[in-house]
């Protein structure tokens, strides 16, 4: 697990990479919580008795939401003066960048959380069988060291 504060400057530059632009696009997300004047919590699993009634020709594989399919609903919730109290996002990679990852990983998580004016980032990893070997961990925290890099986001280790 790797941990690390988003805080200062970049705190604007990351919401509106999150949230206006397609960074995050290719994330799935598990899991949504915001705080505005009411809680909004989303379960972000795929209905797919609802999607079959619309996309009758293809078969839908996945098991979550696309963030680049919740991410203009999520702007609609938190847009306006105040900003909300306190957001929490679970993403995770797909299910095939899963698999060709490491032999191992079962899923890879991204865990962002909003509060007291800091962004708080965790990476996590479920196995697909128990092992010691830390290896999945390390890639998965290495990947994301240089994703946030690569967006020049400063990564202030707890």
């Amino acid at each position: 697990m790797y941990s690390f504060y988003i805080d200062g400057e970049d705190i604007k530059k990351f919401v509106n990479l999150l949230l206006k632009e397609n960074t995050f696009d290719k994330f799935e997300i598990r899991n949504c919580e915001i705080s505005t004047f009411v809680n909004f919590e989303i379960d972000c699993k795929l209905n797919k008795d609802y999607l079959e009634l619309f996309q009758e020709e293809e078969e839908i594989k996945r098991e979550f939401c696309l963030w680049k399919e919740l991410r203009p609903k999520i702007y609609e919730i938190i847009k306006g003066k105040i900003k909300p109290s306190k957001m929490k996002f679970v993403f995770s990679a797909s299910e095939s960048f899963t698999k060709k990852f490491h032999e191992n990983a079962k899923a890879l998580f991204l865990n962002i959380l909003f509060d007291n004016n800091k962004i708080l980032v965790v990476t996590g990893t479920s196995q697909t069988y128990f092992s010691l070997d830390n290896s999945l961990e390390i890639l998965w925290e290495n990947k994301i060291k240089s994703f946030f890099k690569s967006l020049e986001i400063t990564q202030n280790v707890n």
